[in-house]
């Protein structure tokens, strides 16, 4: 018998095919949804720098916060004494203090220059493993190859290498996290002008370009993971930001030589190296080259006096 409600015209074979009908719309738009996802996480992983870079960051970092917060909590279910988690605190850093450090060679850029920091002033920041393991990245990085670092130049400057150097030394003379150097040589604007030695630093501009992601993945991993030193998180945004802009270096070496100058320090006691106007874009800059030691050897050279 069928309900009060249904009318008599409904019968049972109707009510199950509506229904079967009902389940397959829902199947299909089910798996529309995942096949639409699937489509929007693939083109934005492939073409969207940002995005991968953030499943990057977070595919090495979460296990490592996903352990810390299970390590606190096991340790308050148990309930350990103070030192019984530092002990086994201790543990975790010391297992985890080579996969952060390998994490941060994959990813590269802003990652290293932080790391880079954090090794020199990490003391009282971070446990004393990870200060350790973060130490060899003050070595320096592998440097680019001579094509795109001229690719570099002649995209930000819009002129061709040979126009602008009669000289250019393929291998740097020092490289770093977000940029290289390279002596080279000027080219005269003039006849019978003498060719200018200079050097050439030279940003990856990947790393501008993937600045904010990095940083807004670090500031959520350090209010995971360490929040009471968000403030230092946020201040390393400040510096860095200003970092990544060298037309902004190339005002700050201007306005240093203009107040060394005011009270006499430079050049007689103090040199400070020229910007090269014509050649000073966001990811490059030119500066006049200088002889001298660098200030490692001049630190050793007075000490061993």
């Amino acid at each position: 018998m069928l309900p009060a409600f249904m009318p008599s015209f409904i019968t049972p074979p109707i009510m199950s095919s509506f229904f079967q009908s009902k389940r397959r719309f829902v199947l299909f738009v089910f798996l529309a949804s995942i096949l639409l996802g699937t489509i929007t996480f693939t083109t934005l992983y492939t073409f969207h720098r940002g995005f991968r870079r953030t499943i990057q960051f977070w595919r090495g970092m979460a296990p490592l916060i996903v352990k810390y917060k299970y390590l606190n909590f096991k340790a308050k279910i148990d309930h350990c004494s103070p030192d019984e988690l530092e002990e086994r605190l201790n543990v975790y850093r010391a297992t985890t203090a080579p996969k952060l450090v390998d994490l941060i060679l994959r990813l590269g850029g802003i990652y290293i220059k932080i790391g880079q920091v954090m090794s020199t002033i990490g003391q009282g920041l971070l446990p004393q493993q990870y200060v350790d393991a973060l130490k060899p990245l003050q070595n320096g990085v592998p440097p680019r190859g001579y094509d795109e670092i001229s690719r570099i130049i002649e995209k930000s400057t819009g002129k061709k290498m040979d126009d602008l150097f009669v000289d250019f030394q393929k291998k740097p003379i020092g490289s770093a996290s977000v940029a290289q150097v390279h002596k080279a040589t000027l080219r005269p604007k003039n006849d019978g002008d003498k060719p200018t030695p200079v050097v050439i630093k030279v940003q990856y501009p990947e790393v501008a370009e993937l600045f904010d992601a990095d940083l807004s993945n670090l500031e959520i991993a350090t209010r995971l993971f360490a929040p009471e030193n968000m403030e230092v998180t946020k201040s390393l945004r400040k510096r860095h930001e200003n970092e990544l802009d060298f037309r902004l270096e190339a005002d700050n070496l201007r306005e240093c030589t203009r107040d060394m100058q005011q009270y006499g320090v430079e050049p007689s006691l103090v040199r400070i190296p020229r910007v090269v106007d014509d050649i000073c874009t966001q990811h490059v800059l030119a500066m006049e080259y200088l002889e001298g030691v660098s200030l490692s050897d001049a630190i050793k050279d007075e000490q061993d006096r």
